[in-house]
């Protein structure tokens, strides 16, 4: 059976098609592998300008970072709730860690 996938999506070397360079890598995150496919395809879709692909790839980026960083502050929430503390880095990103009852110690 002959593969649908059109050439733009197929490595040049290995043959190996984008989807499932997604699959292996980020098969559980659909904004990550997204712009992975946006990024393995840029230049090579007939008609399709590199620039479009890189723009797309970094729309689907932007959203799962906000979407990470949504997630990040409703764990911060439920971790402040159960009694728990948050270690913030530079970037802005914070460590979730669980406070040890000293009942336990």
């Amino acid at each position: 059976m002959k593969s649908k996938t059109p050439k733009y999506y197929i490595g040049k070397h290995k043959q190996i098609e984008a989807f499932d360079v997604v699959l292996d890598f980020q098969e559980d995150n659909y904004n990550l592998g997204t712009a992975i496919t946006y990024l393995l395809r840029a230049g090579k879709k007939p008609n399709n300008p590199i620039t479009q692909d890189i723009r797309k790839a970094i729309a689907h980026l932007e959203r799962e970072y906000e979407h990470q960083v949504r997630k990040s502050a409703n764990h911060f929430e439920y971790f402040k709730y159960n009694n728990a503390s948050a270690k913030p880095y530079t970037d802005g990103v914070e460590v979730l860690y669980k406070q040890s009852d000293p009942a336990e110690d």
